[in-house]
Order: structure tokens, then sequence, then C-alpha cells
């Protein structure tokens, strides 16, 4: 008898801890892959706001015959440095998912340690060089449990360890990139100045269109290709834009959220859902703008 409960003791512990891992597994899978997109899109969004304010004021200086060739610097205001950064902290995001749903689903193999090293070097160059004691265990726990007996127990304590490290990193880079995709009148955001950039083509090129017959064909085609495309940039900033920065803001409240629910497995898989739901139809509109 006293075997029998011994057994039934070590079953039931067992069978919570299964469900703790799964529960674990499925949070972090999701809050994963939702960090990663959100990375991944907001990295295509910077990419693509620096390719089309490049092309919008080589139209500026073609339809406006007043500017010279020192009148504005040709990739103003998405200079390269600054468009760098920003892409260096979406990667960051990016690959900080792309890690944590690795290690949510048993990932063995050499990926783990890339997405390691690719969002260690992106957190630092955003950051900062000077990792804390708690980051840089965190990340050699990961490489370190490639090369031995990989429990379930010593997964949950390494996924623990990564996302409590991490936190203020996380909430540091949601809180630029939230800034960053701002429409705000007072805002100097990257968003804004792309947003800007749109109106001044679409006031300039919108008076060519206006004047009729006392400008060329020529310039006039130029000006409605002109107008076009500074249409649509407006409509993709108001809604992109809005929607990564709603996202962002999304972001901070699921990464807090998971921070707390790690340490006693109080995951609310709904909350963590509806992240990657609106995630999910950013994606959606991105696609839909993008042609």
């Amino acid at each position: 008898m006293k075997h029998i409960l011994i057994a039934c003791a070590f079953f039931c512990a067992f069978l919570s801890g299964c469900a703790t891992n799964t529960l674990q597994r499925n949070a972090l899978e999701n809050f994963g892959l939702a960090t990663e997109r959100v990375g991944r899109m907001s990295e295509s969004e910077f990419l693509s706001m620096r390719d089309e304010i490049i092309e919008m004021n080589s139209l500026l200086m073609i339809l406006d015959n007043s500017k010279n060739a020192e009148s504005r610097t040709y990739d103003e205001p998405a200079l390269a440095d600054t468009t760098t950064m920003r892409v260096a902290a979406c990667k960051s995001l990016r690959m900080y998912g792309d890690l944590l749903m690795r290690l949510a689903a048993d990932d063995r193999t050499g990926m783990v340690r890339k997405s390691a090293r690719v969002f260690l070097d992106n957190i630092t160059e955003t950051l900062g060089p000077d990792l804390t004691l708690a980051q840089e265990e965190a990340v050699q726990n990961v490489a370190l449990g490639l090369d031995a007996r990989w429990t379930a127990r010593k997964k949950s304590k390494t996924i623990q360890s990564l996302v409590l490290a991490f936190a203020d990193a996380l909430t540091i880079l949601s809180g630029r990139l939230l800034a960053d995709f701002s429409l705000d009148e007072s805002s100097t955001s990257h968003l804004k100045a792309y947003a800007d950039t749109a109106k001044e083509l679409k006031t300039l090129s919108a008076a060519i269109i206006d004047a009729g017959d006392r400008e060329t064909l020529d310039k006039r085609n130029k000006a409605v290709k002109a107008f076009v495309l500074a249409q649509k940039v407006i409509a993709r900033a108001e809604a992109m834009g809005a929607r990564i920065h709603e996202a962002m803001a999304t972001l901070q409240k699921a990464n807090a959220h998971v921070v707390a629910a790690i340490q006693d497995n109080s995951y609310d898989l709904r909350e963590i859902r509806e992240y990657g739901k609106q995630i999910q139809k950013i994606g959606t509109m991105q696609q839909v703008l993008s042609r």
C-alpha cells in the first residue's frame, strides 16, 4: 500500500510538471512568435521608409525648379546611421522572439545558438556593449544547454533567467520603437518625418497638376506619379504606423505579464493570444499596403 501511495504521488507530480511545461511552452511560443513578427515587420517598415524618402526627395528636386544640388541631403531625414540603429533595435526584438520560440519548442539545433548570438550582437549594438552578469549568464546557459542533458526543469530555468535578465532591455527597445512610430504633431519621430516629406511632395505635385496647361505634359506626368506616391505614403504612415505604435504598447504589457507569470506559471494565454492576433492583423495590412 505504501509503495502504491508513493507511486501515485510521483505520478501526480509528473502530471503537474507536464501541465506546467505545456502551459509555459504554449505561452512562450505565442509570445515569441508575435514578438519575432512585430520585430520583423518594424524592420521592414524602417527600410521601406528610407527607400521611399530617398525617392520622394528625388521627386521634390525634379518638380521644384528653385531647388539646387545643395538644397537637401538625398536621404534626409532617414540618414543611414540613424536608420541602422532603428533596424538593429527591430532585429533585437525579432531574434529575442525567435530565441524564445526555439527554447519553448525544445529546439536543440545549432539555430538556437545562432539566435542567441545574433540577439546579443544586436542588443549590444542598440543599448551598448556592457551586459549585466545576469544577462551574460542567461545567454551562456542557452549555449550550455545544447551540450548537456536538457531536462524539463533545466530548460524552464534557462528560459526564466533569459526572460528576467532582458525584461528591462525589452521595455527600453519597445519604448524607443513606440516613440519612432508616433504621428503626434509634436513628435520628431521617424514616421512623422516620413509622413511630412510625403505631405510636402503632395502639396507641390498637386499645385503642378492643378496648373493645367501652364505646365508641360512631361512635368505634369511626373507630378501625377509623385502625387500618387505621396498619397500612398501618407496612407501607409497612418495605417501601419498607428498599428505598430499600438502593437509596441501591447508588447510592453505582454512582456510585463510574461515576466510576472514566468515566476509562478500564472500565464494568461488569452492575453498573450490577443497580442498575437494584433500582430497578425498588422502583417495582413502590411501585405496590402506593399502592393
